[in-house]
């Protein structure tokens, strides 16, 4: 499954026409990552819905998460949400067209306010600590946010201060065995590996995601291929195709199982940027934070 927000139309990263002159009381969360940044900075009495869980919560947030309840495993119906009598809806972009929960017009007519994180679609992590102070904002949380957004800038500082200089040559495989599918340059995916000092084959689709091939990856010659777990194809059987069927199978990296899990949650913008980092740091560099 290719991102949702892959062809969004960058006009949807504003907020609603609503002005916030109120924090929301019954908020809806249709992404993992926006739930827990909601979580984090203690907006979960706010929260009356969440949708679209791509792996397992945060275990530090699996408490107040299991406290709410679950509309749907994928996007909810219209007819579900507005059951709810909303009036907040933030996630993944993708939920602001006709064929799902309505465009922002219709939304805000309906008093639902929207907060679409402009960070979904960037590959500054700047935009991902000022998406979780704007939450703070909206939810009359700024504290409790600016303590989010420290504690993730001082273990990024750290991480920085022990990177080696050298990269190491990453191949990040998303899906797809036709043509692979993979993390592209314009992303927090590909940012993410930066920051842990990688350097990503495919830095140069000019997109979060997208079509790479699997003759650039043989020519490039990856020293760590990094698969992206979620969905309906696991990780296990991903390596499996790129071991035994892929033109890849005689790679130093494949012949040495030289494979590196990440979640999907964990490249898409929100709290768990930095301990990914971290994580990939310490499999690329044997970086210890």
């Amino acid at each position: 499954m290719k991102r949702l927000y892959q062809n969004i139309i960058v006009m949807l990263f504003i907020l609603g026409g609503l002005a916030y002159a109120n924090p929301p009381k019954r908020a809806i969360s249709t992404a993992q990552f926006t739930t827990e940044i909601l979580l984090s900075i203690g907006a979960e009495e706010k929260l009356i819905g969440t949708a679209y869980l791509d792996s397992e919560i945060l275990p530090e947030l699996k408490e107040k998460y299991d406290k709410v309840p679950v509309l749907s495993n994928k996007l909810p119906t219209k007819e579900k949400f507005y059951s709810q009598n909303p009036d907040f809806l933030t996630g993944w972009p993708s939920v602001l067209t006709p064929a799902n929960l309505g465009p922002l017009e219709e939304l805000n007519e309906n008093g639902v306010q929207v907060y679409i994180m402009k960070s979904v679609n960037s590959n500054n992590i700047e935009d991902v600590f000022s998406d979780i102070l704007k939450y703070g904002e909206i939810f009359e949380l700024q504290e409790n946010a600016q303590n989010v957004v420290n504690e993730m800038k001082e273990d990024l500082e750290k991480i920085k201060n022990k990177l080696p200089k050298e990269k190491i040559k990453v191949f990040p495989y998303d899906s797809g065995e036709g043509v692979p599918f993979v993390v592209g340059g314009q992303g927090m995916g590909n940012t993410i590996i930066e920051l842990a000092g990688g350097e990503n084959i495919f830095k140069d689709i000019n997109s979060s995601f997208g079509n790479g091939s699997w003759e650039k990856a043989l020519v490039e010659d990856p020293e760590v291929i990094l698969i992206v777990d979620y969905g309906d194809t696991s990780y296990e059987k991903k390596v499996e195709y790129i071991k035994q069927r892929s033109i890849l199978k005689d790679l130093d990296a494949v012949k040495n199982n030289r494979f590196i899990k990440i979640e999907l949650a964990d490249i898409s913008s929100g709290v768990r940027n930095v301990k990914a980092i971290k994580k990939l740091a310490k499999e690329l560099h044997n970086i210890e934070i």
